[in-house]
């Protein structure tokens, strides 16, 4: 049965559009937290998972990767994707209380969906689960905040203000206190290059669709805003491309 906390909701009906539309991580990623943190292998838990955009560079590199996925709806995405790799477990569960052995992982991870979390019980559960000397690694793919992404913010917050908190749950709202708070020890942090991402008009649309704050089909004011977002691409497109460039911010550190 699908966890209750009301985070884990936000993506319902999301999922297809979510694994359509969603860009993927930078290889460099991959290679860095491998190279240090899994050099022989070892364990990875996705928290978070999605549809499994993020647990796929992890898959593909063989690595044994625990899909941490409440959400009925991403996880039904995510089981069709990977299940039959033998490298992939799902484990239906919040992010705050996982159901593993204590201390049997050696990195945890979560992409796009720390600022869902419940901070401090996600720290107790990452504490029990960590092997000693394992990291928590969060990250999320953050668009150049040039003109473009200034008017669609505001577009966001004009349509979908009973959600829309900030990009990231408004967790880099010029206040990272979150972050410092739960790696109570201090972290690092790294920045990869995604590279440029260009949308036709609907893929534009879609991957807009994809935010949990984003209208849903059936809304009030649903079709004005993909009526607005179609405008907005018109204004900011060239040669019928939207480009946005993207950098993946890596926050890490021992708890």
């Amino acid at each position: 049965m699908e966890n209750s906390r009301p985070n884990t909701q936000k993506f319902t009906g999301k999922a297809d559009i979510y694994q359509k539309y969603r860009p993927d991580y930078p290889d460099e990623l991959y290679e860095y937290l491998c190279k240090y943190y899994l050099p022989y292998g070892g364990v990875v838990a996705d928290v978070g998972a999605g549809t499994g955009k993020f647990a796929k560079g992890f898959l593909s590199r063989k690595v044994t990767t625990l899909c941490v996925e409440p959400n009925a709806d991403m996880a039904r995405v995510l089981s069709q994707t990977y299940g039959d790799l033998p490298n992939f477990k799902l484990i239906p569960s919040p992010a705050e209380d996982i159901p593993l052995p204590e201390k049997s992982v050696d990195l945890i991870t979560a992409a796009q969906a720390f600022h869902w979390f419940d901070a401090a019980a996600f720290y107790a559960c990452c504490k029990k689960i960590l092997k000693e000397g394992g990291v928590v690694a969060l990250i999320w793919n953050m668009r150049d905040r040039d003109e473009a992404e200034q008017a669609l913010y505001a577009l966001d917050l004009k349509y979908c203000a009973h959600n829309f908190k900030g990009r990231s749950g408004g967790i880099f709202n010029g206040d990272n206190s979150s972050l410092r708070e739960f790696f109570k020890d201090g972290y690092s942090k790294m920045r990869f290059e995604n590279g440029a991402f260009s949308y036709t008009e609907e893929e534009f649309v879609g991957r807009r669709l994809t935010s949990s704050y984003a209208l849903k089909e059936g809304d009030e004011k649903y079709g004005e805003y993909v009526a607005a977002l179609k405008e907005h691409f018109k204004k900011y497109s060239s040669f019928g491309k939207y480009v946005e460039h993207i950098q993946t911010h890596l926050y890490y550190g021992r708890i």
